[in-house]
């Protein structure tokens, strides 16, 4: 199963009315080497391409395509846990 991750998710500069996904003091550390790491050592496959979040299409980001066997929701906790 594949799950889509956009760091505007993970961003502090929105809302969650906007998108994202996290708790604010969690998303002021973020960074996206910071999620690349995360995602190597929770032993996930991922492709990292350039792509906007449809919600907010004005901010540049990037997007991970990951093959995952668990769902979004839960993979966006788990790495919140570990920011």
């Amino acid at each position: 199963m594949k799950a889509t991750l956009y760091t505007q998710y993970f961003s502090d500069k929105i809302s969650r009315r906007y998108g994202r996904r996290i708790a604010l003091n969690k998303a002021r550390d973020f960074t996206s080497e910071k999620l690349e790491r995360i995602l190597r050592s929770l032993s996930l496959s991922f492709e990292k391409k350039e792509g906007r979040y449809p919600r907010v299409p004005w901010l540049e980001g990037e997007m991970f395509l990951i093959d995952s066997n668990v769902k979004k929701s839960t993979l966006i906790k788990l790495i919140e846990r570990r920011l």
